[in-house]
């Protein structure tokens, strides 16, 4: 389970006695292990340094010096997790994650380490997965010291209070009670159910007060502390550390704080009970989503060969069941209109001992109906598989993308890399700690058949998922219901023979791997460069110096305004666009294997983005734009496109309350906006024609406008903005204008209430100044992030009062606001207002009694995060693309907004807090989303508020009765 600053998440599905140190050779991925065990393999393209490590006490780790990095990261995974979980306390390794953050011997505050974060511009996370429980901190560089020796105490001495026993618990609660009602956790609870009932996968992983709790010959406490004890054990750690120091200092920091966390000389976990019986596969279940969703999955179990990842076996049987090439079982699927998406994946060890290997289609109401030849049908094409077996020109093909993504290997950010190293090296030799997803030493048939041998139609199991399926059997801790069946030899076999009137190829050639990954040549840039300026078209390079790869960021906008356009138009735009993006689905898979991506949009006017390696971009927006103008909708794509619409805006009413709250937020504020049943309304009334007439109409009188960014010459740009061009109806120059806003204004006190058919309560509090300018941004910027922690800290953990808690930064256009939410299953709407207002008093006194010191480390952790490096090439185009969206080109804002940031003093702080939490001098809007529970406690109210009935009247209000 994540814990976090703000909110503490999903859960994840997913020993030397001496010590030894090794520096990193650059070896090719796709080679044989190096013959140095400590060798850790790099991409070409990685410039930081590297070193592994096993200290005395077993604990293994990396260290990854970046002289780049403007923050610290570091990670510590343990070899435990939900398996181990004791039968009478399930949900341990889930609470044992919550309460290691509560204090420790040598920092006994419970908060302490979330308030050092917080001053040192830091965040800290958690999960408990299946198998290992991951801990990790990002931090300014120069707290790296004093956060390591806080972090490495949760695993030497933690305090494990007894009296924030029962807070934690209710955390965890909190956590499973908002989870109980959503599809993804019910289906995983239901592959859980339905395996063999002795093996602990079976049991429930997140916990709540009933599992977690005193029992007869089970006292809560005392088993948290012996699991502690059992299973944290440095023999059974890996750990990662990334600074801008050199190996030789953070190898000294590393020994000074993990070198006396205790080695208890455990053996590794392990599951010896089989994860199903015979009565286990050869079944059929079915399930009633709480949402309106049609799907079904094929699951196999599969021996665990976690340990065969350099010949990929798994991977090569997915890369040819995924396709979408002509006469593939998904574009088969996708021409009958039955289908929205296939897709197929290995989990090699979600048991422990075992795997799963899963193929699942998401089906259209016409899919569903026939659900039985579907499977029969891609039963018929494992079968087929199995037969052919897997060519080796698939495997040259997958290797040439593994070798082309690694010899460019993406960077990520320090807190995300230290968490999947410290992760990987649970499971990977430190030589493919890094390579390991990109490796593949050589062609194995063997090892591939030895897979598709296991997958066999006596020892598949099938679920159908959707509203029609009878159930009649509760899921435990969920608020699902399924229905189990065996099936037989017989009934598979008179699929397969149905099926069999549908013939399917194995894919062929990929036509879109880069050919060139060279470097065009030409001067790099410091900031864009304006390089065709025709009147109706415009484009703007920038070559990175920075990232110098054979990859481009493009931003294609064929610009006209739409947003003043009716309901009925805009919703037919929107079936257009679905519609086109379903027909496109293999184009797309093609082109992500082959390392690049594109996005078809349509907002005002058409957008095309593409990312990835730049050879065959422009060949990639010819075809896609020419698709498009050719793109004859039927009358059946459009009914399954507006029925796919109808539950999508449906459905999105069952969301967490808490990821209502933005959207709900958005609607109000950015025009025009409607009411869902007028949404539903429009979209019943559309036809075919409508469709055309969108699609035509998207192609002419456009304005054309580009942003490339990475490996393009001038020429390259000028000559792709003349075919889209061509393509895209350009023939006028016209200003650019973009939707409008409902601007904040200091009377501007409004509220959206709801009630929803979900138990808790989702309440966000947003406060805006009628400021646009660059200091409000920096003031509400670095105030938000002073608050958060304390917010988090009253609210979650000492009052608990709900497991989504947060301050964010709001924007609006060039305005920016400060917001509260809250998703509780304790409180209704009217309570919550009151608790707000009482930490914002609270807060004032706090914000009063900063010292200096105190405030400059807020600020310069606010500074790091806009001042450190783009990881990415895409990360570098990102901040220059907001100022080409807004026509601001001196591509100056990020500079400016700094300069305010730094500027900012504890005295200006104080200052705009008054200002800003003034209902006098503020835009107030309240989303109120009030839950089941919760349906007797008033929605909160303030003086001058009004409550928004309706958003098609409040729409038409604010943009003059339009």
């Amino acid at each position: 389970m994540f814990i976090s600053v703000t909110t503490r998440a999903l859960t994840l599905i997913f020993a030397l006695l001496f010590t030894l140190s090794a520096c990193t050779p650059a070896q090719r991925a796709g080679t044989e292990q190096a013959a140095d065990p400590m060798a850790i393999e790099i991409s070409p393209n990685d410039t930081r340094a590297y070193r592994a490590l096993v200290l005395e006490n077993g604990l293994r780790l990396v260290l990854v010096s970046d002289p780049e990095a403007e923050k610290s990261a570091a990670a510590l995974a343990v070899r435990v997790g939900s398996l181990q979980d004791p039968a009478e306390q399930q949900g341990m390794a889930h609470y044992l994650e919550h309460m290691l953050f509560l204090g420790t011997e040598k920092y006994p505050e419970p908060s302490e380490f979330d308030e050092f974060m917080s001053q040192n511009g830091g965040m800290l996370n958690a999960y408990a997965a299946n198998d290992h429980t991951n801990y990790m901190f990002e931090v300014n560089n120069d707290a790296l010291p004093e956060s390591l020796d806080r972090f490495a105490d949760f695993f030497k001495a933690p305090m494990l209070y007894p009296e924030y026993a029962d807070k934690e618990v209710n955390a965890v609660h909190s956590e499973w009670s908002m989870r109980s009602a959503s599809d993804g956790f019910i289906l995983f609870s239901l592959l859980s159910e339905t395996i063999n009932p002795e093996h602990p996968f079976s049991q429930f992983n997140i916990g709540n007060l009933e599992t977690l709790s005193d029992k007869p010959g089970s006292n809560l406490h005392e088993e948290l502390i012996a699991f502690y004890e059992r299973y944290y054990s440095a023999n059974q750690m890996t750990a990662s550390v990334l600074s801008n120091r050199s190996l030789d200092e953070l190898e000294m920091l590393a020994r000074d704080v993990f070198a006396d966390i205790p080695n208890r000389e455990i053996a590794a976990p392990q599951v010896d009970v089989p994860p199903v019986r015979d009565e286990d596969v050869g079944i059929l279940l079915s399930y009633r989503p709480q949402m309106e969703m049609r799907s079904l999955f094929i699951d196999f179990i599969i021996e665990n060969n976690r340990d065969e990842y350099a010949y990929k076996p798994n991977e090569l049987i997915a890369y040819v069941i995924n396709s979408e090439m002509p006469g593939t079982p998904a574009a088969l699927f996708r021409e009958l209109g039955w289908i929205d998406s296939l897709g197929a994946y290995a989990q090699p060890d979600i048991f422990g001992n075992a795997g799963l290997f899963r193929i699942g289609v998401d089906l259209t109401e016409t899919g569903y109906q026939n659900r039985e030849t579907i499977v029969g049908v891609l039963l018929n094409y494992v079968e087929q598989v199995r037969y052919e077996g897997i060519g080796e020109h698939y495997y040259d093909e997958l290797n040439t993308v593994l070798q082309n993504d690694f010899a460019f290997l993406r960077r990520s950010g320090g807190f995300q890399y230290t968490t999947s190293l410290a992760a990987n090296l649970l499971y990977y030799p430190f030589n493919h700690v890094i390579s390991h997803s990109y490796t593949l030493v050589e062609y194995a048939p063997e090892r591939i058949q030895r897979v598709l041998d296991q997958l066999t139609p006596e020892r598949v199991r099938v679920t159908f998922v959707s509203p029609e399926q009878e159930v009649d059997t509760p899921i435990p801790f969920t608020d699902g219901f399924y229905s189990r069946a065996a099936l037989d030899m017989e009934t598979i076999t008179a699929w397969r023979s149905e099926a069999q009137q549908f013939v399917v190829q194995m894919p062929a050639v990929n036509s879109l791997l880069p050919d060139d990954l060279s470097l065009v040549a030409g001067d790099f840039h410091q900031r864009p460069q304006h390089v065709v300026d025709q009147g109706s078209v415009s484009a703007w390079l920038m070559r990175s110096e920075r990232f110098q790869e054979p990859r481009a960021e493009v931003r294609i906008q064929l610009y006209q305004p739409f947003h003043h356009r009716s309901l009925e138009e805009r919703m037919a735009r929107s079936v257009l666009m679905d519609m086109f993006a379903l027909s496109q689905q293999a184009l797309a898979r093609e082109a992500s294997i082959a390392g690049v991506s594109f996005n078809l949009s349509a907002g005002d006017g058409l957008s095309l983005n593409l990312s990835g390696f730049n050879d065959k971009q422009a060949l990639l927006a010819e075809r896609v734009l020419t698709d498009f103008a050719q793109f004859e909708p039927t009358t059946a794509g459009v009914e399954q496109s507006v029925d796919r619409m109808r539950r999508n805006i449906q459905n999105a009413r069952l969301r967490f309350p808490v990821q209502q709250l933005m959207p709900s937020f958005n609607r109000l504020m950015r025009l025009p906006s409607a009411d869902t049943d007028a949404q539903l309304a429009a979209l019943q009334n559309i036809t075919t024609a409508d469709v055309k007439a969108v699609r035509d109409r998207l192609l002419r009188e456009n304005t054309l406008r580009m942003y490339v960014h990475g490996n393009y010459s001038a020429t390259g740009v000028s000559e792709l903005a003349s075919k889209v061009a061509a393509l895209g109806g350009v023939d006028r120059t016209r200003a650019v204008e973009h939707a409008p806003i409902v601007t904040p204004r200091s009377d501007l006190h409004i509220s959206w209430q709801e009630d929803v058919d979900l138990d808790d309560t989702g309440f966000l509090d947003v406060w805006i100044l009628p400021a646009e300018d660059l200091n409000n941004r920096a003031h509400a910027a670095l105030l938000s992030e002073m608050m958060r922690t304390r917010f988090f800290t009253e609210l979650r953990t000492e009052d608990q009062l709900g497991y989504s808690v947060g301050v964010t930064q709001v924007g609006l256009e060039d305005f920016t606001g400060i917001g509260f939410l809250i998703q509780s299953p304790v409180r209704g709407p009217a309570p919550l207002l009151e608790r707000f207002d009482a930490f914002r008093a609270g807060y004032r006194e706090r914000l009063a009694n900063m010292s200096e010191q105190e405030f400059r480390q807020f600020q310069q952790g606010v500074l790091t995060n806009l001042t450190q490096p783009p990881q990415t090439l895409a990360e570098e185009a990102g901040r220059f693309i907001g100022d080409w969206q807004n026509q601001r080109y001196r591509f100056d804002t990020r500079t400016r907004y700094q300069q305010e940031l730094e500027n900012t003093t504890l005295s200006s702080v104080q200052a705009y807090f008054d200002r800003v939490f003034a209902t006098e001098n503020s835009a107030r809007i309240l989303v109120q989303l009030r839950g089941r529970n919760f349906r007797e406690i008033d929605f909160a109210t303030i003086e001058g508020l009004e409550v928004i009935e309706s958003l098609d009247v409040w729409s038409r209000e604010q943009l003059g009765g339009e």
